[in-house]
């Protein structure tokens, strides 16, 4: 989880966008919940991820934007990777 959380943070060291960032922790986030993972933290971190992926695509971008836009290139702000990483460290 660490190391998928550091790709964001390092947003041009890597060739993982943020799009597949969220897809993979979504599908940690189902795995552990299907697998009763005993890491709550990481699967909340996971889930927060995938939400704040979806709510910051419905919350910056209109209807139209959102149908034509190549979700591959869109970012989240480099500083919720950092505070993820913080929160999974503690």
């Amino acid at each position: 989880m660490k190391f998928v959380l550091s790709w964001g943070a390092k947003q041009n060291e890597f060739s993982y966008t943020h799009q597949e960032i969220a897809h993979w922790c979504d599908r940690f986030h189902m795995d552990g919940m299907e697998n009763d993972n005993s890491d709550d933290v990481a699967l909340d971190i996971a889930a927060d991820v995938d939400a704040q992926w979806d709510l910051y695509l419905v919350n910056s971008y209109k209807l139209e934007e959102l149908q034509k836009l190549e979700f591959s290139e869109v970012k989240l702000p480099k500083e919720w990777f950092e505070e993820w990483l913080q929160k999974l460290n503690t």
